[in-house]
């Protein structure tokens, strides 16, 4: 293994996640849509990803995004739940 791949390879072990998107306007439009506090609850299968915002439990807003619009994932089934 070629040490820069082998250097890539060592930064992405420290994430539970790695995707890339050719353009990341439709999914900052979607988090922006649901964006009402600093912390969000965010659960990866390999369906897609679900981001659940809440505030003081009597409003929450939901968002689905879809695995398809990932053009990339780094991680394997091992690190997806399924």
């Amino acid at each position: 293994m070629p040490l820069l791949t082998q250097q890539i390879q060592d930064e992405h072990d420290q994430y539970s996640l790695v995707a890339s998107l050719d353009n990341v306007r439709n999914l900052s439009t979607i988090l922006k849509a649901i964006h009402f506090r600093k912390c969000a609850v965010c659960f990866a299968t390999k369906n897609g990803i679900k981001v659940t915002m809440e505030n003081a439990k009597c409003v929450q807003a939901n968002a689905f995004i879809q695995a398809g619009i990932f053009q990339d994932t780094l991680g394997g089934q091992d690190r997806w739940i399924t």
